[in-house]
């Protein structure tokens, strides 16, 4: 009776995610509700016993009763998108900068955002109404203007403003005339139901499983109605579902054909007669979710033909009509029913993601908080492959987003702590590593040895997101290269130890990255119209032109990869895509600026650095760490004694193709270890029975491995000791 009353007891300490939640907890560890949810399961700490002063506790008092305010709880953001841990350690960090007074005298400082001005604006030289363009701090464009006009200044060189740099819809120009409410739509051209049915197959293979617009089953049933019966009656009865279609027709013809004209962009004609009809923003609200979806998909439409701003827009509006519904929060699925409630939260990830990315691309904050969401990602009580994939491309997109609004500011910060919100940042990417490779391990149980598409975009995005978090180490060495090259060399023998990890790390993932997309060109793979292949390309091209001028002889075979990005480019070019062709010249354009920076630099013989490739293998290697982990030799012991009880199984040989570089550092099972937790959870042993060869050699292929990222934070923490000490 007394161990019953015991248990009893237990029942009320509930883990903080189902207090947070107000549901009820297991009182296990992690508890089922947790695991049920795929959330990160915490229990608060009591037995901890802290030794404070009492005039701390009546400052706590005191500071509790001004601040007393409405006892109302919510679900956190951890709860909904998973623990944000890991960036929320970095948010603290942010605010505990030190100031330059308080630097010491021989400390290295990092320039996280380089350019002049944390908000800078230039002449508009073109004949509107603009009078001037902000340059944004993480918007892509400026990036590329802003590179542009500090090495052309510093290295004298003729005015930046003559580089091909086209601004926010130069490349298409489209316009189009609003249609009243009574004037019947225009439904001439319409193609067969036939085809109409294959190209919105053809939009839902091209969009993924990641881009979730469509309510399929109504879609077709909406078809059916227009085919089978009064097709001008159903068009003016359900107007802004007819717009819905044309945009659907538009992408359709966009992913399918190239445009007869060159100055229009492909699928032209059927967006600029769906945005004639769209109706107007007072009346949206009479079918909310398919407003959004309709906002939604015109919004990726403007995206994918380079008139961002508007794309930003339209995405707003949807989010802000998607608020209005309360989709950000847990809705109530006895009200709403089970498929109106997946509907919603798909509608609503789906607007998260092109939030991120959309608003980044503009330099603008993102148009909701992660604070204010509590909806969850995936369905509660199901796990499939597809929401796994669809819950990483949220986590990696708010992990893109949260580096270009945090790390990228205008200012100088001592090393060390640049350094520590690196590592809270690269302990997260770590974390994603290992959700890449569970994932990668389930396809491979039950499938051939391709890559799905919606792995691939998760893999070039979490390259990504290296690429853009190291990239502020290259922006301060080439802001101080620029700055001395009068004044001679700077020191760069304690810099580079520091860093030579994080900045290998960053280029290795740039060469992976166009290793993955020359793989595609061959296969006729790349995505002729949506732009997200193209800014991988383009992002990885810039990140190696400035690690090869300013680390020369680094990076093996750099002209193959020069020319890899050139071909990659090429061949979405060739598809009709006007973008690219602007994004060639533009790239074409820095390669030469470079050129002559490195020119220079060779001439005066300044700024030789200890960055050699001896320093690095197999095309930028990531260096391992001299003393292995106590995790990682207990694994070893494990996997030895393993093996010995399994049968002798030869060992594959390795496939010869151009994305399989020889990697014999991480060729082992030991670069699939877990981030984090518990080391036999995800060890090399028990993936060694679980993974076959070909998982192994994939992930190597792709460079997925929490093992490799966390030997670059063990290397951070040994220099910083070496640093603290006086080495």
């Amino acid at each position: 009776m007394q161990a019953e009353a015991r248990k009893l007891r237990r029942t009320p300490n509930a883990c903080i995610p189902c207090r947070q939640s107000k549901v009820k907890c297991s009182g296990n560890e992690p508890c089922t509700s947790c695991q049920r949810r795929l959330v990160k399961c915490r229990f608060a700490e009591e037995g901890n016993k802290l030794l404070v002063s009492e005039r701390y506790i009546q400052e706590l008092q005191n500071q509790a009763k001004n601040q007393h305010c409405g006892t109302g709880t919510k679900r956190s953001h951890d709860t909904a998108m998973g623990s944000g841990d890991e960036i929320d350690k970095v948010t603290d960090g942010q605010s505990r900068e030190l100031q330059p007074s308080s630097w010491s005298n021989n400390e290295h400082s990092i320039w996280r955002n380089p350019f002049t001005f944390p908000s800078m604006t230039i002449k508009n030289p073109y004949k509107d109404n603009r009078t001037w363009i902000w340059l944004a701090p993480s918007s892509v464009w400026s990036f590329t203007r802003r590179l542009t006009t500090m090495i052309t200044e510093k290295l004298d060189l003729e005015d930046s403003y003559s580089s091909p740099l086209f601004k926010d819809g130069d490349i298409y120009q489209l316009s189009w005339k609003l249609s009243s409410d009574d004037s019947l739509p225009d439904i001439s051209g319409i193609p067969p139901i036939d085809y109409a049915l294959y190209l919105f197959n053809t939009v839902k293979f091209h969009l993924g499983q990641n881009y979730r617009f469509f309510d399929e089953e109504a879609f077709i049933t909406h078809m059916q109605e227009f085919y089978y019966g009064s097709a001008i009656k159903k068009a003016t009865e359900s107007r802004l579902w007819f717009v819905q279609f044309l945009l659907v027709l538009s992408f359709g013809k966009a992913f399918l054909s190239r445009s007869r004209n060159p100055r229009d962009p492909p699928g032209s004609k059927f967006f600029v007669r769906a945005m004639s009809l769209m109706p107007a923003h007072s009346s949206l609200f009479k079918d909310s979710l398919l407003a959004i979806e309709v906002l939604a998909l015109a919004g990726l439409y403007f995206y994918s033909i380079d008139q961002r701003e508007s794309a930003h827009l339209y995405v707003g509006q949807a989010i802000r009509i998607a608020q209005l519904e309360g989709m950000h929060t847990e809705l109530p699925e006895e009200e709403l029913g089970a498929a109106t409630l997946t509907r919603c939260r798909n509608l609503w990830w789906t607007l998260y993601i092109m939030d991120r990315h959309f608003s980044s691309s503009v330099g603008l904050p993102m148009s909701t908080q992660d604070s204010d969401i509590a909806t969850l990602i995936n369905p509660p009580g199901i796990s499939s492959q597809r929401d796994t994939t669809l819950s990483l491309q949220v986590k990696l997109s708010r992990l893109l987003a949260f580096i270009l609004t945090t790390v990228y500011k205008s200012v100088k910060s001592p090393m060390k702590t640049f350094l520590e919100t690196t590592q809270s940042i690269v302990n997260t990417i770590a974390g994603h590593a290992e959700e890449i490779e569970k994932i990668i391990h389930v396809k491979f149980q039950s499938s051939v040895d391709s890559m799905p598409k919606g792995t691939r975009h998760i893999t070039l995005l979490y390259h990504q997101c290296v690429i853009v978090a190291t990239r502020p180490l290259l922006l301060s060495v080439l802001n101080e290269r620029l700055e001395k090259l009068d004044d001679g060399g700077a020191d760069w023998q304690n810099f580079l130890p520091r860093t030579k990890s994080l900045i290998s790390t960053g280029i290795n993932s740039a060469i992976k990255t166009l290793e993955i997309l020359s793989a595609l060109v061959e296969d006729s793979l790349l995505e002729g119209f949506l732009p997200f292949d193209l800014e991988f390309t383009y992002g990885s091209a810039v990140h190696l032109i400035m690690a090869n001028t300013l680390f020369p002889n680094m990076i093996d075979g750099q002209n193959t990869y020069s020319q890899d990005a050139h071909s990659i480019l090429d061949e979405i070019i060739c598809k009709g895509n006007r973008v690219a062709e602007v994004r060639k010249q533009e790239l074409i354009y820095l390669e030469g600026l470079f050129q002559q920076l490195a020119t220079r630099v060779d001439r005066r013989g300044d700024f030789q650095s200890s960055f050699t490739p001896s320093v690095l293998d197999n095309n930028v290697q990531i260096i391992e760490p001299k003393d292995k982990s106590s995790c990682e030799k207990e694994d070893e012991q494990q996997q030895q004694q393993q093996q010995q009880e399994l049968p002798q199984q030869p060992q594959p040989q390795q496939k010869a193709s151009r994305t399989s570089p020889e990697t014999p550092t991480t060729a082992t099972p030991q670069s699939v270890t877990a981030a984090s937790g518990d080391p036999h959870q995800l060890s090399p042993a028990s993936l060694n029975l679980q993974m076959s060869s070909t998982n192994i050699e994939y992930l190597n292929n792709i460079r997925i491995s929490s093992c490799e990222i966390l030997s670059i934070m063990d290397q951070i923490g040994n220099h910083e000791q070496d640093w603290e000490a006086g080495v």
